[in-house]
This record gives C-alpha cells, structure tokens and sequence, in this order.
C-alpha cells in the first residue's frame, strides 16, 4: 500500500569526523527525494550500500515511503488478512451494487477463517462471520459494531495472519477451500462456490496490485469447479395442491386478495418473474390466445 519508484541513484559514502567519533552516511535518492543512513563504522555503510546497490541493479522498486526496497518491506511486520480484506472492500464500496457488496462479505468472511494465528479467547464462529459480514466488511458501518460484533472485530484485529504468508502452498489451498465451504466445513453450493473463488481471486490480485504478494497463490492451484445441478428437488418446489391452497388463502385476504391472486397465479402457472407480472396487461393475455384460437380453428377445418 505504497508508491515507489525505479528512479534510484546511489552516492558515494559521506564521512563526518567528529570530536569523539566518526559517522559514515549512505546517500541515495528515490525520484526527487534524498534519504542518508549513518553508520559509526565503514564497513557497516559498505555492506549497506552495496545492498542498496545489488536492489538497484536487479530493477526492483524502491518505497517513496521508506526509501528502501519494496522487497526489504515484505521482511518487516506487514499487512495483516484483516486489515488487507477491508482495504479491498474499501476500494469495491462504492462501485459494487448492494448484492455485490454482500457477495465479497460473505466470501471474504469466509476466506478469514483460514487466516486466523491463535484460537485463544476467539468468539463463536457465527459471532464473528455476523461481525465480518454485517459490520468490519461493510465501509460506512464498521466503526459502529456494537457490543460483542465489535468485540469480536477487534479480536480479529490482533489474531489474523500476514497477506505475504499467502507464499505458502500450503497456506494458500487451505484459504481457497476454506472460501469455498460453509462454516461446518462442507462444500457449499455449487454457485456460492463459484462466486467465492472469484471473490478471492479478484482480492489476491488486488494485493499483487498492491505489491504484498508478488504474485496470486491461488491462480497456480489445481482445482476443479463443481458442476451445477439441473435438475429440480421436488420436496422444495410447491405441489398443485398446496398452490391452490396458497392461492385460495391469499384471495380471503381483503381487499387486496384477488388482485395478489391474480399475481402469485402467473407466477406460478405461468413462470413469470415478480416485475413481469407487475407489467403485465390484459392485452398480454388477450392478444396471444385469439391468435391461439384462430390457429387451432384452422388446424381443424383444415382436410
């Protein structure tokens, strides 16, 4: 999460001789912006500068931060999963549609799960993935968890692993399959599956983006999406008794009744989205069926 630069140049050692003791400064400079380093030895400023050097010359970056290689950064405490995973929500906010937002909650919630460092004074599962989702994954309500959500925020705060461990292979299958399963550990639906892996994809990139990973673990794992499933359950779809029943319940509902009857009817019998049905017209209805009927006419006259 920094600007860098390859505009580097490496200056000779300066050296400051003082009363009591001598001071070596490295000097270089990253774009416009000159940075020293003191030593109180030459060898100590050598081995510095020829690091600097020996960065330079391979062509990696340099932080306009720091001054150093991005690469020594990756070194140093760095990035942790939550914080990481709510700069990238950050940055979908305001571009995402509701459904959307929802949809990186959910799968980021659940990615989360593998990047935990210590069960100690962890809260109940379903306490934090209701944190995750409804509030610390959620730009304009996660400084406003109450209570124990924002507890369990906090806890999560101190206790998630660093992006660039994301290295291990390990590591990085345990995340993909922690993404795509529910909070028992099972597979979850073949969609959720598919939406969530894209969801931890998109992130991963994002962090190559941001130069925490050199590149994304999770492209490189071999995997298999599950097939979806065509064909219908009958024991949740509704019967034509209980349709009728349903149907016969909302028309005693007055006085909107028999308009909603009209409505749940072609949703029902005819498949019709909720906003067709809104639309539709008796003219939608007319229209085709004298046509039907003039057709089935012919058909019968016909030798």
């Amino acid at each position: 999460m920094m600007d860098t630069t390859y505009d580097v140049r490496i200056y000779k050692t300066e050296v400051y001789r003082g009363s009591r003791v001598t001071t070596h400064k490295v000097r270089w400079k990253t774009s416009d912006k000159t940075w020293k380093r003191p030593f109180r030895t030459a060898a100590q400023a050598d081995v510095f500068r020829a690091e600097l050097l020996a960065a330079a010359r391979k062509g990696e970056a340099f932080s306009l931060t720091t001054g150093e290689p991005v690469s020594w950064q990756r070194n140093q405490p760095g990035t942790t999963w939550y914080e990481f995973a709510c700069a990238y929500v950050d940055s979908k906010w305001e571009s995402a549609s509701a459904k959307y937002r929802r949809a990186i909650a959910q799968a980021l919630a659940s990615a989360t799960v593998a990047m935990l460092t210590d069960a100690r004074g962890m809260p109940d599962t379903h306490v934090l993935r209701g944190a995750l989702v409804n509030w610390g994954f959620n730009a304009k309500q996660r400084a406003m968890a109450p209570g124990e959500l924002g507890d369990a925020l906090v806890w999560l705060a101190r206790n998630t692993k660093e992006v660039k461990e994301l290295t291990d292979a390990a590591l990085s299958r345990q995340i993909l399959n922690a993404t795509t399963s529910r909070l028992d550990g099972t597979r979850a639906a073949p969609t959720s599956v598919r939406r969530n892996r894209a969801v931890l994809l998109n992130a991963l990139d994002y962090a190559v983006e941001l130069k925490l990973l050199d590149t994304n673990p999770v492209k490189g794992i071999k995997w298999r999406a599950p097939k979806v499933a065509h064909e219908v359950d009958r024991r949740v779809v509704v019967n034509p008794a209980q349709a009728r029943a349903l149907l016969e319940a909302v028309r005693a509902q007055r006085p909107s009744g028999p308009r909603l009857v009209a409505f749940f009817g072609v949703l029902y019998y005819s498949g019709l989205r909720p906003e067709e049905a809104v639309g539709l017209r008796r003219q939608d209805v007319e229209l085709p069926a004298l046509v039907w009927g003039r057709e089935q006419s012919s058909v019968a006259r016909a030798p």
